[in-house]
C-alpha cells in the first residue's frame, strides 16, 4: 500500500487522463443518442401512426379489431378513436376497438379518457385533412393525427390516431452504466500500470543518485527497447562519459599541479639563494630568472582561467563585429617578429572580412602561432584565402614533425608536447573555433607542420 500511494500521483494522472477519455466517449454517445436517436425514434413513431391512420381511413365502416395497433414497438401505448358531437356541441369519443368504458376514475383507462377528450378540443369544426399534433400533455408528448370521416351519424365525425412519445433511456442508461464501469476498472489498472512504469523509474532515480554521488562502479541493466530502455542506455552513455571527465580532471589536476610546481620551486630555489646570499650567477641574473618563471606561472595560470571561463564568456559575453583578417594578422605578427629574430616570415593574405569577436579571433590565432614559433626552425609562412563560404587560414612552421598517434589530440586540453608540459593554448584555439562554427585541424608536411583553420564567412551564431 506504501508504495501504491508513493507513485500516486503517476497512478492518479494515469486515472485521470482515463477518466477524461472514458468521459468524453459517454458524453458523445449521450449527446448522439439525445440529438440523432432520438430524432429517428419520433420520425419512425410519427411514419407507423400515419400508416396505421391511413389503414383505418380505407376502412370506412372501422368494422374489424385493431388491437394489434398497440402491439407495434413503435405505437406502443397508442390508440385510435371517432370523435363524434352532439347537439350541445359536446365532444362524443366512441372506441372503435369495442372497449368497455371506464368506471374508475383512478384507472388508466380513466386517465387514457381524459387525454382523449383533451385531443378532442384541437378540432375546431370543418373539414380536416390527416393533421398532424405534436403537443404535451401532462407533462408527456403526444403525437396525433385527426382527419375527417363519415361514421354513423348525420354530422361529420372525427377520426384521431395517437401515440405518447414515450422516452427509452435504456440505451443512454446502458451506456453510462459501461462508463462508469470502466472508470472503476481503469484506477485499478491505473494504479497496476503506474507500479509497471514507476518500477523502471524509480532504478534509473537510484541510479542517477549514484552518479551524482561519482559512482561508477555498475552500469544499469536495459531490460526493455522501449523509451524506458532508450532512457537506460542514454544513463549509461552519460555515466561512461562523466567517468571519463572525471578521470580526466583527475589527471589533468594532478598534472598541471605539477606542472605549476617546476616554477615555483624555482622561484623559491633563487629567492632563497638571495636572502642567504649563496647564489650561483650574478644577483641580476638570478632576479631575471625569477621574472622568468614568474611570467611563465603567470601565463599558465591565465590560460587555465581562460579555458576553464571560456564556454560562459562565449555564450554571454561575446561580441559580434565585422574584423579585416589580414589587417588583424599583421598587427599580431608584428608583435611576435620580435620574439625571434633569427625567424623568416612568408606571408601570402588575401584580405577578407569575418564576423565574430575580435579579441577572442585574436587569442585564437595567437596561441597557433605562440606554437609555431615554438618549434619553428627559420621559417613561418602564413597563407590566408578564400575557399567557397570558407576563410582559410594556413600557419606553417619549419619543426619537427607531430608524433602520428599525437595528431587528433594536440587539441585537448589533457595533451602534453615532448617537453612534458600541457599545451593549453591549442585547446583554447579549438573551442573557439569551434564555438564560430569553424573547423581547425594540425598536418604534418614533408617538413614541417601545418595548422589550417577553416572558419565560415556567413558566420551566425543562434
Amino acid at each position: 500500500m506504501k508504495k501504491i500511494f508513493r507513485f500516486r500521483s503517476l497512478a492518479m494522472r494515469i486515472w485521470m487522463t482515463f477518466t477524461a477519455v472514458i468521459l468524453i466517449i459517454v458524453c458523445s454517445l449521450s449527446m448522439l443518442y439525445i440529438f440523432a436517436y432520438r430524432r429517428v425514434e419520433e420520425n419512425n413513431k410519427i411514419q407507423d401512426l400515419k400508416v396505421s391512420h391511413e389503414m383505418l381511413l380505407k376502412n370506412d365502416n372501422f368494422s374489424g379489431n385493431y388491437n394489434n395497433f398497440s402491439r407495434l414497438r413503435n405505437l406502443r401505448g397508442g390508440d385510435n378513436f371517432i370523435v363524434d358531437f352532439d347537439t350541445a356541441n359536446r365532444p362524443l369519443i366512441i372506441d372503435i376497438n369495442h372497449r368497455e368504458p371506464p368506471h374508475d376514475p383512478h384507472s388508466p383507462s380513466f386517465n387514457t379518457m381524459s387525454v382523449k377528450l383533451w385531443m378532442s378540443s384541437f378540432i375546431k369544426g370543418g373539414t380536416i385533412k390527416e393533421k398532424l399534433y405534436k403537443e404535451v400533455y401532462n407533462n408527456m408528448q403526444y403525437f396525433f393525427i385527426i382527419s375527417t370521416v363519415n361514421y354513423d351519424s348525420f354530422n361529420k365525425a372525427y377520426l384521431v390516431s395517437y401515440v405518447p412519445n414515450i422516452v427509452d433511456n435504456t440505451i443512454l442508461y446502458l451506456v453510462i452504466a459501461i462508463g462508469i464501469i470502466f472508470i472503476i476498472i481503469g484506477f485499478f489498472a491505473s494504479i497496476i500500470v503506474a507500479g509497471h512504469i514507476s518500477k523502471p523509474l524509480k532504478e534509473l532515480e537510484e541510479y542517477t543518485v549514484r552518479i551524482a554521488h561519482k559512482d561508477w562502479k555498475e552500469p544499469i541493466e536495459v531490460k526493455s527497447d522501449d523509451e524506458i530502455g532508450m532512457l537506460a542506455r542514454s544513463m549509461n552513455k552519460m555515466q561512461k562519459e562523466l567517468k571519463l571527465a572525471d578521470e580526466e580532471e583527475k589527471i589533468f589536476l594532478q598534472s598541471i599541479s605539477h606542472d605549476l610546481k617546476t616554477p615555483v620551486m624555482v622561484i623559491m630555489s633563487h629567492a632563497d639563494a638571495i636572502i642567504d646570499g649563496v647564489y650561483i650567477e650574478s644577483l641580476e641574473k638570478t632576479a631575471e630568472i625569477i621574472k622568468d618563471e614568474a611570467i611563465r606561472l603567470q601565463k599558465k595560470i591565465n590560460q587555465m582561467l581562460y579555458l576553464n571561463t571560456l564556454d560562459y564568456v562565449l555564450e554571454n559575453n561575446s561580441r559580434s563585429d565585422y574584423i579585416n583578417m589580414r589587417d588583424l594578422l599583421t598587427q599580431i605578427i608584428s608583435r611576435f617578429e620580435v620574439i625571434k629574430s633569427s625567424i623568416e616570415w612568408d606571408l601570402d593574405v588575401d584580405d577578407i572580412i569575418i564576423k565574430g569577436d575580435g579579441d577572442k579571433i585574436e587569442v585564437c590565432i595567437e596561441n597557433i602561432l605562440d606554437n609555431a614559433i615554438r618549434y619553428a626552425n627559420e621559417l613561418i609562412r602564413i597563407t590566408l584565402k578564400k575557399d567557397n563560404k570558407y576563410a582559410v587560414l594556413d600557419i606553417y612552421n619549419d619543426g619537427p614533425n607531430i608524433d602520428e598517434k599525437h595528431v587528433g589530440r594536440i587539441f585537448d586540453r589533457m595533451y602534453k608536447d615532448k617537453t612534458g608540459n600541457f599545451g593549453l593554448g591549442l585547446a583554447i584555439s579549438k573551442k573557439i573555433v569551434d564555438f564560430y562554427k569553424g573547423e581547425i585541424t594540425a598536418v604534418n608536411r614533408e617538413k614541417g607542420v601545418s595548422f589550417i583553420i577553416k572558419y565560415p564567412l556567413n558566420y551566425s551564431h543562434d
